[in-house]
């Protein structure tokens, strides 16, 4: 018996001795550095207090909300006795990053004795850094600028919660979370943060998965009246998002950008004078081609918003805020824009698009066709015509 009990702690102690040493003991210290230059780099450090020398250090970073992960392998410098230094800068060129996003990463280090360490997980906010932002907070809203007083951030807060609670009254929502909104003072600012090109018109944004809000706000006399555009516009998009979830996405672009419409506080008013300009020059955009994306044109953008706006309150205005949540229920659970749509209402896009036009714009479908068939009717119309004269002119001499 104690013969035993002494071969199993030999056993024990020898596979101590040859098992390898813990990492542990090799990584004393490390510290990590991260600077960033907004739309260009951003650089990763370390420094390490190793009892091992490091062979090779990767590092692992990856943006909340994103699926990809980036790997970059560091360079290893020795910077004194056991200390390391770890530097890895990344290009956001070759891969970009959605602003004010957090990214969390990580370090493995390999050693001369093929031991690895992992660190543990740490993130930073990548941050416009091209503007000294300053903040105010109040609950669950938080607001930050960089042009303007206390006062201006003070009205942007209180414009968020005017917009929450017409959101409210308009479709039912969760409660909205935690919310920042980033306010550049101008479009050109804001866009180059967005790295868009060719859409000079863009003057809001939102990344609802991230609870971020970007707008435009220049010191013009407007200026106010483009918060209460812009601030309840974007507030809808994270509100949708947090009430579907990712499937936000599969919503048509009409009804993801009508219903944010409707939460402005102040409605374009340029939207009715261009949809009844288009009604009446036989130029509106069907909506079944908005489903997927409006174009990046000005004009044309701008005509997809004003009907994206007028459609869906011509739904809530029919259907209700109950018939609104069947047909984003449908989107959500993953129907198409058509088959989701004759779902909710039973009726086919194409079909409530025309009651639409003749009961909001008063464009009389049948007088369109007729106006449309017109040109095709003369023309059929002086094709016989020939024929039929030249007859009664031969009928004519024949009698003579």
């Amino acid at each position: 018996m104690r013969l035993g009990l002494l071969s199993t702690l030999a056993l024990i102690f020898l596979s101590v001795l040859s098992a390898p040493s813990r990492v542990y003991t090799q990584v004393e210290t490390l510290q990590t550095k991260v600077t960033h230059v907004f739309g260009e780099t951003i650089q990763f450090e370390a420094e390490v207090v190793s009892t091992s020398p490091i062979k090779a250090a990767v590092i692992f970073f990856q943006a909340d909300r994103d699926t990809r992960t980036n790997v970059g392998l560091a360079e290893v410098e020795t910077a004194g006795f056991r200390r390391y230094k770890l530097t890895y800068t990344h290009s956001t060129e070759d891969y970009s990053f959605r602003p004010f996003s957090a990214i969390r990463f990580h370090w493995e280090l390999t050693f001369q004795t093929g031991n690895t360490f992992t660190s543990p997980v740490d993130f930073f906010v990548y941050t416009d850094n091209r503007f000294d932002w300053q903040a105010l907070k109040e609950k669950d809203l938080s607001a930050y600028w960089y042009d303007g007083d206390l006062q201006f951030a003070q009205e942007i807060l209180d414009i968020a919660q005017d917009g929450q609670q017409k959101i409210q009254n308009l479709l039912p929502m969760p409660e909205a979370g935690a919310i920042q909104i980033y306010t550049y003072a101008d479009s050109a600012a804001l866009q180059t943060a967005l790295n868009i090109g060719g859409e000079s018109w863009v003057a809001g944004h939102a990344d609802p998965d991230l609870g971020v809000i970007l707008i435009a706000l220049p010191q013009t006399p407007e200026q106010q009246l483009l918060a209460r555009q812009r601030i309840p516009h974007e507030l809808m998009h994270v509100l949708m998002y947090r009430d579907v979830g990712p499937a936000y996405f599969n919503l048509p672009v009409w009804l993801r950008e009508g219903l944010a419409s409707a939460a402005e506080l102040y409605p374009n008013p340029d939207y009715q004078i261009l949809l009844q300009e288009s009604a009446a020059q036989d130029q509106l955009l069907p909506i079944r081609s908005l489903c997927e994306a409006f174009p990046r044109e000005a004009s044309s953008a701008l005509l997809s918003y004003a009907e994206a706006q007028s459609f869906t309150g011509y739904l809530h205005n029919r259907f209700g805020a109950s018939g609104l949540k069947t047909l984003i229920t449908a989107y959500a659970n993953g129907m198409d824009c058509e088959s989701g749509f004759k779902h909710a209402f039973g009726k086919d896009l194409s079909q409530l698009e025309r009651d639409w036009q003749r009961e909001v714009l008063s464009q009389n479908v049948a007088l369109k066709a007729f106006q449309n068939l017109l040109p095709w009717g003369v023309l059929l119309l002086a094709v016989l015509a020939v024929p039929l004269i030249m007859a009664l002119l031969n009928l004519r001499g024949s009698s003579v």
